[in-house]
């Protein structure tokens, strides 16, 4: 197996490495504790705080589907990445003085938004820097950044939990503001003249069209959002599942956190050199099957040892997902439209995470506890039966 040449990535890329770590370490601190907090602080059932969060997803699907690719594609990938870190200072500033619904409501649809902006442009920042022949190593670089921020965040948000909420916000924001002042002083933008010329001769519109044309690439995102429902209930449930139902505390099962991390920092890079050339249409078949195996089995056995068991099957499911659908994304989409195409790739999480905590939230009342994660994991079970089948078709045979 080649091996990876960090040396052949210009500096560009590594001051987006620096500043994605601060950005992922922020955010990391609140999100696997969030749904608790929403509970303590308003009193209200798991099935409206899970709703509030599913607010925030929905409110990032109108975003990426409406302009945040063609903000990107337009005025540029940087701006974009500076106007999300500005709204996460203020989000998590926001979380620490909420006190009533209707300001969380109105937080979660802001940050929604928001949000979804960073990834869209990192992505279309790599894409235009990076030669094709380079990008899954360099989005596979990407994801070790994001889960080594990641794997420290949960850690110290679970410490801070047991303490204090307030101050989780208070250094979330820190975070934020540090990442945002580092990415306006030491990056450039990157949509260079000449794809803006290009696209003025042509008169581009910059609307979301010309993705939506792409009928395997917009069948592939929607199966990738499949996934992640069944993935995004284990990320904002399992804590109030394990805290609520067999009085595990916060500290401990931030551990289950940290194995994913852990595992993307180390493993990443190795699955890379394992799955590269193989067809993407199988990976995806493969990713969603781990995923189905790994949250289904949450139901088997109430122990923290057990729970970091599934999350590692889980795991290895997103090292080959999420690089293999940015990968494919940067090659499918013309140099004008990556924005476009990052975008709509985008919505794939923000998707799942509207649809997969409500859903598991409903049935977690109305059904039982064990029973959110059977249900969950049958989204990514369809997900890869159709994968499967997109890649038995001639039609996807000239996929790049």
């Amino acid at each position: 197996m080649r091996r990876i040449n960090f040396s052949r990535y210009p500096r560009e890329f590594w001051f987006l490495m620096f500043g994605s770590i601060i950005f992922t370490m922020g955010s990391s601190l609140v999100w696997p504790f969030l749904s608790i907090y929403i509970q303590q602080k308003l009193d209200i059932p798991l099935r409206y705080s899970t709703l509030l969060i599913s607010l925030r997803a929905f409110s990032g699907v109108l975003a990426s589907f409406f302009f945040a690719g063609s903000f990107a594609d337009r005025f540029g990938r940087r701006l974009l990445i500076l106007v999300s870190l500005c709204g996460g200072f203020v989000y998590y500033l926001g979380l620490k003085f909420a006190d009533v619904l209707w300001e969380f409501a109105l937080l979660m649809a802001f940050w929604g938004m928001l949000d979804i902006f960073y990834p869209v442009g990192i992505n279309a920042m790599i894409a235009d820097i990076i030669p094709s022949e380079n990008r899954l190593e360099a989005y596979s670089i990407l994801r070790v950044v994001y889960n080594t921020g990641y794997g420290i965040g949960p850690i110290l948000g679970g410490i801070m939990a047991s303490k204090s909420y307030d101050t989780i916000f208070l250094v979330a924001a820190a975070g934020y503001a540090f990442s945002f002042l580092f990415m306006l002083f030491f990056t450039r933008e990157t949509l260079t003249d000449e794809i803006r010329s290009e696209a003025a001769g042509r008169k581009e519109n910059y609307s979301i069209s010309v993705v939506l044309k792409d009928r395997v690439y917009i069948l592939s995102v929607f199966l990738n959002g499949m996934i992640y429902i069944t993935s995004a209930g284990v990320f904002n449930l399992l804590s109030v599942y394990a805290v609520q139902n067999f009085g595990i505390p916060e500290s401990a099962i931030s551990v289950v956190f940290t194995v994913n991390a852990v595992m993307c920092v180390t493993l990443q890079l190795t699955v890379i050199r394992l799955i590269r050339g193989k067809r993407p249409m199988k990976l995806m078949c493969l990713s969603g099957i781990l995923y189905m195996a790994g949250v289904f089995s949450i139901a088997l056995i109430d122990q923290v040892w057990w729970y970091c068991i599934c999350m590692a099957v889980m795991t290895l499911g997103e090292l080959i997902m999420a690089p293999t659908m940015s990968d494919l994304a940067a090659k499918m989409a013309p140099d004008n439209a990556r924005g476009r195409y990052m975008s709509v790739l985008s919505l794939a999480r923000p998707f799942g995470q509207g649809i997969g905590p409500a859903f598991l939230g409903f049935i977690n009342d109305m059904l039982s506890p064990r029973m959110m994660w059977i249900g969950g994991s049958m989204f990514a079970g369809i997900a890869s039966v159709v994968f499967f089948a997109m890649d038995r078709k001639q039609s996807v045979k000239d996929i790049p």
